[in-house]
């Protein structure tokens, strides 16, 4: 059979017919096309249809020829204008030819069903338009214009407008299917192929080209999973089926691996009007982030139980209506409550009486707002005791956002109130003691700022309490000695150095006193000052005395007697002022003994706060990893910085008092121990010194030399503490860049006896000679253990034995410090 010439056919048709591409390029046409349009070959081969035949883009007949084209597009499928207006160009751009036309355009397809052109069949149907217009426009009604008017462009006229009608219908329905919020799909035939599918559908499959193909080849995953076989019943049944949560694995991208969604589905029959079955309607929603979220929170739920079970702390859920649901062992064991029994258990009932009331208003807010709540209140352990208990809770919800109910942590608090209670207690002893002295006592925050005085300055001044806090003090000195004390006092602020100045204080009387100020700074482990403490001690009639000794002196002691009623009148000054020095010292004896009983106590708790530490952050690290929405902001300052600097804080400033108050302690136990002279052989007394710190020099690698020293007849123990200090300091400050040595001599004066204790050290800046011997002072760099108490000591020693100490020293090169004592000591030789 001899092949037939389609081309030959298509050039020779007496129809008009264009070649357009998908989008809308003109790629042929016939001759009878180009006779219609009055147009060349070489005028329209490549140019957009609507750029070779324009139109205003708002006019009908615009929009129905572009509306046509687009459905073929889409749909694939033939699409018919019976008519329409559309003017062309007349040749040689004399203006436009108003036409009517009759349209059909027909896709053509590749070998793999792929669009790839549009055919366009147009009739010319102007000359029977303009028939029908004059056949309206003439008397006769009957006739062949009549015939015209009947049988053709009714019958057009009718066809266009229900077609139109059906395209807005169908075009209105295909954009709410778009939108709808569901996946939506429509299959035909019992290969069940793609007639409709909304984005929603192709975003769940991933894919975009489904229409015109069946299930099978459209989704060659989901062949082995079953649902063919479903939609087969489906369409073999006509009853519907519905799925919830259904598993379906599908290929998201081409080549990937298939990913496991979760689907809620309705397979609804389509019948014909003779009750047999078309299709199947597909309909439904992705549920795929609701079941994970759903398995993720009962696998959040299990970890958590199992880590709560092992938790030291107490942790408990509850319900909607505040009824607990969960209980881990320490909270069980807390309220003596089986896990069985947890369900019927009431937590209200262990509430203490006086506190239901307290914690019921904010409890009910909390559960009505789902909010988070934290408060403290006295619940009864298993035991009967009431403990105070910190409740800590936080709203839990669903995967839909829905309110579940709290969940809580409960911390026992009852020893932690209690190390509050005493240390308000020992403040309040501390105060009570202060305030029974005779000198004015007060303290200051770091920055100056005064924020306690104890009540004997304010009898002493006779000013309303709390009206010289802060920077008010300066008002009660003499005008004249504002300023001088001012700049004394910032001076110490800025350096950090001690407090010392006298000055005239308003008495209340209105008289201005001489007053002796005194304060010294309070420091942490790191050498930050957290406190400054101060005295106030009434010296006006020593000052007036002193006053009068120096005018005496001047006038050249003119008169024996009056000299000697001075100087009587200054040994009883000086025994007022020994038996003050000795109340001072009982009353440090005494506050350093009622400051100890509370302190061991909260170095007690702190220990115990410590081991409740490392295990509240080995559950916090393990609920950090397996459930890290349990942890809110608040929880994590307080566990991993508030609760380690609080706990580090209280072990600093407790392990520092201790060393103060041991310091105290020993000086005042010094300052009353009565002095047993004896015969003491200086070179064993030293070299046993030597022998014992034997250690500490070979760490160091240092020497010490002892050469000759004279003995002497004085208190042991005493010869022993000064000379020992003299060494270690010497051991301790020596200088990284050389070898160690200190050497130790000695030799008999007409007065008694002189040592020397010299090393090759750091040195001291000569500024410090004097201030090093002041209590709580050191100097140069402070990168060595200690309180300042040492050369202090030291010299009171020395003072009680009736002799002097003195140094030199050359920064960089050494120090060397002299020792004067009597070579035999006597009860009456003891200095105050």
């Amino acid at each position: 059979m001899k092949s037939i010439n389609f081309e030959a056919l298509f050039s020779a048709s007496p129809n008009p017919y264009v070649l357009l591409s998908p989008s809308l390029e003109i790629m042929g046409m016939n001759e009878a096309y180009l006779q219609a349009t009055m147009r060349k070959r070489g005028d329209l081969i490549g140019r957009n249809m609507f750029e070779a035949f324009p139109s205003d883009p708002n006019s009908d007949s615009y929009r129905q020829l572009k509306d046509s084209f687009s459905r073929v597009v889409r749909e694939k499928v033939t699409d018919h204008l019976p008519i329409i207006e559309y003017a062309i160009p007349l040749p040689d751009g004399q203006g436009f030819e108003e036409r009517y036309w009759s349209a059909t355009h027909t896709p053509l397809f590749n070998e793999k069903g792929e669009l790839i052109s549009i055919l366009q069949h147009t009739v010319d149907v102007t000359e029977l338009h303009r028939l029908r217009t004059l056949a309206k426009s003439t008397i006769i009604s009957s006739g062949p214009s009549a015939l015209i008017e009947t049988d053709l462009f009714r019958r057009a006229k009718a066809v266009q407008e229900v077609n139109q009608s059906l395209n807005k219908e169908r075009q209105h329905l295909r954009e709410l299917f778009e939108q709808a919020p569901g996946f939506i799909a429509a299959l035909s035939g019992p290969d069940h192929v793609f007639t409709l599918a909304n984005a929603a559908y192709r975003a769940v499959v991933g894919r975009s080209e489904l229409i015109g193909k069946p299930v099978r080849e459209a989704l060659p995953e989901v062949v082995g999973q079953g649902f063919l076989d479903l939609l087969d019943g489906v369409y073999k049944s006509g009853e519907a089926f519905v799925g919830r949560s259904v598993s379906i694995h599908l290929e998201m991208k081409p080549g990937a691996e298939p990913e496991e969604r979760f689907l809620d589905f309705i397979y609804q029959p389509i019948f014909n009007h003779d009750a047999t079955v078309s299709g199947i309607f597909v309909q439904g929603h992705d549920v795929t982030e609701q079941k994970r979220a759903e398995i993720a929170l009962r696998e959040s739920e299990q970890r958590f139980k199992l880590v709560a079970e092992s938790a030291p702390v107490m942790l408990w859920m509850g319900d909607q209506s505040g009824q607990c649901v969960y209980l881990n062992r320490m909270q069980r064991e807390f309220w003596g409550v089986e896990e069985d029994s947890i369900q019927d258990f009431t937590w209200v009932a262990t509430v203490h009486p006086d506190d239901l009331e307290i914690m019921v208003k904010p409890f009910a807010e909390a559960m009505e707002k789902h909010e988070p709540f934290m408060f403290e209140a006295r619940f009864r352990r298993a035991d009967g005791e009431y403990r105070v208990v910190q409740i800590d809770a936080q709203p839990r919800f669903g995967p839909t956002g829905e309110f579940l109910g709290m969940i809580g942590v409960n911390v026992d608090m009852t020893e932690t109130r209690k190390v509050e209670q005493a240390l308000r207690e020992s403040e309040e002893r501390f105060r009570a003691t202060a305030n029974s002295i005779e000198q004015m006592i007060w303290a200051t925050r770091p920055d100056g700022f005064h924020d306690y005085y104890n009540q004997r300055w304010y009898e002493y001044t006779g000013v309303p309490d709390g009206s010289t806090n802060g920077e008010e003090w300066n008002g009660m000195f003499h005008p004249d000695d504002q300023e001088r004390a001012w700049e004394v006092w910032r001076h110490s602020l800025e350096t950090g150095e001690p407090y010392h100045i006298e000055y005239r204080l308003r008495h209340r009387s209105g008289q201005y006193r001489w007053v002796l100020g005194r304060a010294q700074p309070a420091r942490d482990e790191q050498g930050r000052i957290t406190r400054w403490y101060g005295t106030c001690t009434d010296i006006h009639e020593l000052r007036q005395m002193q006053d009068a000794l120096r005018a005496s002196r001047e006038q050249a002691v003119q008169s024996e007697e009056e000299t000697r009623r001075l100087a009587g009148i200054l040994s009883e000054r000086v025994s007022e002022l020994d038996v003050a020095n000795e109340e001072i010292q009982r009353f440090a004896y005494i506050v350093s003994h009622d400051l100890r009983a509370p302190l061991v106590n909260v170095m007690g708790f702190t220990s115990e706060l410590e081991s409740a530490q490392g295990e509240l952050e080995r559950f916090y690290a393990r609920v950090s990893q397996s459930h890290p929405e349990l942890i809110t902001p608040n929880t994590r300052e307080v566990v991993e910085r508030d609760l380690a600097e609080a706990i580090g804080f209280i072990r600093s400033s407790t392990v520092k008092m201790d060393k103060l108050i041991n310091a105290i302690l020993k000086l005042s136990r010094e300052g009353r121990r009565v002095l047993v002279p004896e015969p003491i052989s200086m070179r064993q007394l030293l070299q046993g010194q030597g022998r014992s710190m034997e250690h500490q020099l070979q760490e160091r690698g240092t020497e010490l030399v002892v050469e000759s020293v004279p003995d002497m007849v004085s208190d042991r123990l005493a010869i022993e503490q000064v000379f020992g200090n003299l060494i270690d300091n010497a051991v301790k400050y020596l200088s990284p860049e050389r070898r160690g040595r200190i050497t130790i001599r000695g030799q008999e004066t007409a007065s008694g006896v002189r040592f020397e204790v010299e090393d090759n050290g750091r040195g001291i800046d000569p500024k410090d000679f004097e201030r090093i011997f002041d209590l709580f002072r050191r100097s140069g760099i402070q990168d060595r253990q200690g309180e300042g108490i040492g050369l202090a000591h030291v010299r009171a020693l020395v003072r009680r034995l009736g002799g002097t100490i003195s140094v030199s020293s050359r920064l960089g090169e050494g120090s060397t410090f002299t020792v004067v004592l009597p070579k035999y000591i006597s009860m009456s030789s003891e200095a105050a």
